[in-house]
């Protein structure tokens, strides 16, 4: 079973701790010391470490707002495009583009 690391965001306690459960199951939110639900779980690898902060209405709001940028990006440059499409699609939409022009 995977290892995860916890942190109580009550600024009075800031416990920090670990532990060992399946991925199925979700993560503890009672704090071990403080007893309060103010328990996350803590995002870690490579240089550091962060909280997962957004969930349900907050993530789609963000994941609209980026794939906006992404299309705004994508009609400024044609290398974020064809890098959207695919190599061969675009190449392929390039060829119908150009016979199209003769």
């Amino acid at each position: 079973m995977p290892t995860y690391a916890h942190q109580c965001q009550n600024k009075d306690c800031s416990h920090e701790w670990e532990d060992d459960y399946s991925i199925k199951q979700d993560p503890p939110t009672t704090c071990p010391q403080c007893k309060q639900k103010t328990a996350k779980r803590l995002i870690s690898g490579g240089s550091g470490r962060g909280i997962v902060e957004l969930s349900g209405n907050d993530l789609v709001a963000k994941v609209k707002a980026d794939a906006q940028q992404l299309k705004r990006d994508a009609s400024k440059k044609e290398s974020v495009y064809a890098n959207l499409l695919g190599e061969s699609k675009y190449q392929d939409l390039q060829s119908r583009m150009d016979k199209q022009r003769r």
